[in-house]
């Protein structure tokens, strides 16, 4: 059921009737989700933002109320609210939206890539994704195959493969490193349609693309770890990052990290530069555990970023992150300037609440929801292809800032007035995010 308060955004869609929009859909989809009360409204804020029927001055001054009545915390739900959207409203002018009394018979299924459904991240998000579609109706089943920590390209095709010989009627291939055996297998299979996170449709019609403008908000979590670093050791300020393999749905993150950190300087001017480790953006070099599961490497990054005087890690490498938790943990009962850790993909404090106390915000995309939504075109019979790009207009990508870690609270009060100003430039245009060292 809907946590309390979010009435409010009930009574907002009933106002909304103008639009066209069935809203027992998106009611429906929401309700199986568990969500924090408040990201409701970025959730409000995405289906807003691709409304027909309102007028966009209107549509602004709505999006523009809800999002300032409250701070809300962004979570994964956001990320395709407006793909939701899209897929169960009509686009042309003046159409009427039947409403479905029911969805049609669906076989979901989804390879998920190394690190596997518990990673607490990227698979993690893509797989609720999967079982919130599932429970959106009896006529929605689901199937995963949780790849192994050394699949290849060939365990990939073959996992695939397995679906296809299943009928299933829509399959999810979750990351970059399944772009060729997704494209191979749509090739093959034109009758059978595929949704990629992490990648565009790669020119297939019977390709979802999900993707994600992910340096916009790793945009803000560069500047605020690098207004931590400037307020806890002002003389010789650092911060770091990694990846897990490098490819660019993970080096996005990086560059986004880093051009925060670079704002910070440019306009804070500090005594000392912040320096950021781990990743050169304009040279596109830096640190990799060449795995997004070894948790033992990510602690021996994490070590020698903490050795060299990083205060904030930003481990963009799923469940690789679970090691730099550990060694931040360990490092901060002994050191009194402590670290603290930024989280990716997912809000950890939710899917790694045990951890919360190091987190100083979280760097996340909507992958679980959009997962839902490419199951929702599915089953409704509106399956078209085509690419989806999240991003901080669309609550695509979510700057979640956490507040329960020492760090969190020693942000000052300016620091986090920055943070909103920073998303309203993003979001208008005003402030460029560019990635690949341009």
């Amino acid at each position: 059921m809907f946590p309390s308060g979010d009435v409010r955004f009930v009574n907002t869609m009933l106002r909304l009737q103008k639009a066209r929009l069935h809203r027992v859909h998106v009611l429906h989809i929401l309700d199986t989700l568990t969500i924090r009360t408040t990201t409701v409204l970025a959730t409000l804020r995405s289906v807003l933002s691709v409304l027909p029927g309102v007028d966009d001055v209107k549509k602004e001054k709505l999006m523009n109320i809800h999002t300032k009545s409250r701070a809300g915390r962004l979570a994964s739900i956001a990320g395709a609210a407006s793909l939701v959207a899209m897929s169960l409203t009509a686009m042309s002018a003046g159409a009427v939206v039947k409403p479905h009394v029911s969805y049609a018979k669906t076989l979901a299924c989804e390879v998920t890539d190394v690190g596997g459904v518990q990673d607490k991240s990227f698979n993690a998000s893509a797989y609720a994704g999967l079982l919130a579609g599932g429970k959106l109706s009896k006529n929605i089943t689901t199937k995963v195959i949780s790849s192994p920590n050394n699949a290849t390209d060939s365990v990939y095709a073959s996992e695939i493969a397995a679906l296809v010989a299943q009928h299933c009627n829509v399959i999810i291939t979750v990351g970059f490193l399944m772009s060729d055996a997704t494209k191979a297998a749509a090739t093959a299979n034109p009758s059978v349609h595929f949704a990629q996170v992490d990648n565009t449709n790669q020119g297939q019609s019977n390709i979802m693309g999900l993707t994600y403008n992910t340096q916009e908000d790793a945009f803000l979590g560069g500047y605020e770890a690098a207004a931590y670093a400037a307020a806890v050791n002002p003389s010789a300020p650092k911060v770091a990052t990694y990846g897990g393999m490098q490819f660019g749905s993970v080096t996005t993150y990086m560059d986004g990290y880093a051009d925060g950190a670079a704002y910070y300087n440019t306009t804070k001017k500090p005594a000392h530069a912040v320096t950021v480790l781990g990743w050169n953006e304009k040279t596109q070099t830096g640190t990799f555990a060449d795995s997004f599961g070894d948790t033992v490497k990510g602690a021996s990054l994490t070590n020698a970023f903490l050795a060299q005087g990083a205060t904030t890690i930003f481990p963009v490498a799923g469940g690789v992150g679970f090691g730099t938790n550990s060694a931040v943990r360990t490092w901060n009962a002994s050191h009194s300037v402590k670290a603290n850790v930024e989280w990716v993909d997912t809000d950890g404090c939710v899917s790694d609440a045990t951890d919360c106390d190091l987190f100083l915000n979280s760097v996340t995309k909507g992958v679980g929801t959009s997962v839902t939504a490419a199951i929702v075109t599915q089953a409704t019979g509106m399956f078209a292809g085509g690419n989806y790009v999240g991003t901080l207009k669309n609550g695509g990508a979510a700057f979640v800032q956490d507040s329960q870690s020492a760090a969190a609270k020693m942000l000052s009060a300016s620091v986090l007035k920055d943070i909103k100003t920073i998303t309203a430039g993003i979001i208008s245009g005003k402030i460029k995010v560019l990635t690949g060292g341009q």
